[in-house]
């Protein structure tokens, strides 16, 4: 026991030295920031007041309200770390933590609104919390992860969650190594007097780098804009994770996508016919074509041994040239002879005809708000569809299907109910997020009832941890394969009615501009995912976030958005590295080992054993 508090005393004692040291060099807070990054930089030690910056008539008293209670914390949770059963205490402290946390932001909005007051503020543009503030809310994490650690069964309770844990620790790793590319590569944005100056500067532009790039949270368009980008990474990533978790590699997304979006194109422009006839028919040629050309290196595995990775590869290529092939001209000369194409638009730009209304997937705005009236249709949908799925007592297929049956009626009866009108301003209205987003919901739900709930899910899963046994127990291994590789495409093919379809770039046709190359990025999110539905959409979004907020880092700061793909780059490293934890967070038979640890603890406390 001693052992055990004598390390946790030195790790509170560590991350308690490194909050003395952010309090000290990092600004607490900027109530006023110039475009560019420059601002004023608040901290008890002493402020940084670029001229002319300073809001007049503002009041920097808060401070002290807050750093002294947050003085005196500290210091009690050193003390406290080295009593006995200091993992309940430090709870405690790790709340109180959180709490001040709060009171400090509470405090300074307080300060600024009294400034500007009526004055619009946007929201990490001209004020913002500082690195100070931020470091005492990581603290407070870090005492609650501590506590839970070395609480009884705290390793295992970790290791049980290592599918969050993994992620989320090189989340971490990346992000302050990305930290450190920001702090090398961009001078500070403005000038300093002292060396404690200089660090202010930098430390703030590495804050506010991140705030920019996680602005999209509090942003309404950028919040959609990060849903639209993440529409067709759920796609992929799930493309690739079906693949994983059958043992096989699927690279060949990009070649599925799209060999769906000209499967797409082709009902979308040239099937007529009522909507609730094309569109369907559109969107299951998308998943049809993806499927069949992900099919086709399945079952060459399974015929040949051929490894898939070489496969979908090579059929990557097949498929982006079909594509140009299509597109780029309607007239070819073949030995002397002419084939005509009817795909092509006239004019210089290699583009398809325009997809018809017919076969458009709605905009997000037609969904939530037809004829500028709030609509109910999808709320009561999904609200009587969890109703249906949940109150059935009866087997998967019958809830699944009564769950989709009541939310068919959720939709239609919404869709006839009065709703208040809404006027939504340009910002929003230009985001061109629409219903594939839906789509991608749907795909993921399928995953998780597929590979988790039914008897072919758990056949994939035997395949992906033991081909062998699997095949002594029955499976089908060749069959199976050419299944998984499938179902794997028509995924990445649906990614296509994102774009094709839904008009996700700015136009619903098959263009040559189409980006396909977010079939590579299904690997990043699959991994970061731990090929989980819920891990997978989760991962999608977070790169959705990034990508839109480094359009606002680029703008604000004049830093490249090639920062966000090596922020992808190093998360997928280091989730290949397994985050460098310990090896149980990584090996299953490690993980289990300490589960097992932890099982003969709780039952000799049971029976009474020392």
């Amino acid at each position: 026991m001693w052992k055990d508090r004598k390390h946790l005393g030195i790790l509170v004692a560590l991350g308690g030295g490194v909050l003395l040291f952010l309090w000290y060099l990092a600004p607490w807070a900027v109530p006023h920031r110039l475009f560019g990054g420059e601002g004023v930089l608040l901290s008890p030690f002493g402020h940084h007041l670029p001229q002319g910056t300073l809001p007049p008539g503002y009041r920097d008293g808060w401070l002290l309200w807050t750093f002294y209670p947050s003085l005196a914390w500290l210091a009690l949770t050193l003390v406290l770390a080295w009593t006995p059963k200091p993992a309940r205490k430090l709870y405690l402290m790790g709340i109180l933590g959180l709490g001040l946390f709060l009171l400090t932001y509470l405090l300074f909005q307080a300060s600024v609104a009294q400034v500007n007051a009526g004055a619009e503020r946007p929201i990490l543009r001209r004020y913002t919390l500082g690195l100070g503030s931020y470091a005492t809310l990581a603290y407070s994490l870090y005492l609650l992860l501590l506590a839970r650690l070395f609480s009884p069964g705290g390793v295992a309770f970790l290791v049980r969650r290592r599918g969050v844990v993994v992620p989320l620790f090189s989340l971490l790793l990346a992000s302050l190594l990305g930290g450190v590319i920001v702090a090398v590569m961009k001078a500070n944005p403005g000038e300093a007097k002292t060396l404690r100056e200089a660090a202010m500067l930098k430390l703030d532009l590495i804050t506010y780098t991140y705030q920019l790039l996680y602005s999209p949270l509090v942003n309404p368009s950028g919040f959609l804009q990060s849903l639209l980008l993440a529409t067709p990474l759920i796609f992929t990533g799930l493309a690739v994770a079906l693949g994983f978790r059958g043992g096989l590699f699927n690279i060949g997304a990009p070649g599925q996508l799209i060999l769906g979006a000209i499967a797409a194109m082709l009902v979308g422009v040239y099937l007529p016919g009522p909507r609730w006839l094309v569109l369907p028919l559109a969107i299951l040629a998308a998943g049809l074509a993806g499927g069949l050309w992900g099919a086709l290196p399945g079952w060459l595995k399974a015929r040949f041994g051929a490894h898939e990775v070489i496969n979908t590869i090579m059929l990557n290529y097949i498929a982006a040239s079909l594509f140009l092939f299509l597109i780029s001209s309607n007239e070819y000369k073949f030995f002397g002879n002419t084939l005509y194409l009817p795909f092509k638009y006239p004019g210089y730009e290699a583009r398809s005809y325009e997809i018809r209304p017919e076969a458009r997937i709605p905009h997000w705005t037609e969904l939530v708000a037809p004829g500028g009236e709030l609509s109910f249709a999808l709320p009561l949908a999904l609200l009587l569809g969890l109703l249906g799925y949940f109150l059935t007592r009866k087997s998967l297929g019958h809830r699944v299907l009564l769950g989709l049956l009541a939310g068919v009626v959720g939709y239609l009866v919404g869709g006839l109910l009065p709703g208040p009108a809404v006027n939504f301003g340009p910002d929003l209205t230009s985001v061109r997020l629409n219903g594939a987003f839906l789509l991608a919901l749907l795909a993921l739900l399928f995953f998780h009832f597929y590979v988790f709930r039914t008897v072919g899910g758990y056949e994939l899963r035997a395949m992906g941890l033991a081909p062998k046994a699997a095949e002594y127990g029955g499976v089908l291994a060749g069959r199976k394969m050419v299944l998984i590789m499938f179902v794997a495409g028509a995924l990445a093919g649906l990614a296509a009615t994102h774009y094709v379809l839904g008009g996700g770039i700015d136009e619903y046709r098959l263009k040559q501009s189409l980006p396909y190359s977010v079939g590579f990025d299904g690997i990043a999110v699959a991994l970061m995912g731990q090929n989980t539905p819920l891990g997978v959409g989760l991962a999608a979004w977070l790169f959705g976030i990034l990508l839109t907020g480094g359009l606002q880092v680029n703008l604000q700061l004049g830093i490249s958005r090639e920062l966000v793909a090596v922020l992808q780059a190093l998360i997928v490293l280091f989730i290949a590295a397994g985050g460098f934890l310990p090896r149980y967070f990584t090996d299953p038979l490690r993980a289990a080992e300490v589960e097992l640890r932890e099982e003969s603890r709780k039952r000799e406390e049971r029976e009474g054993t020392p």
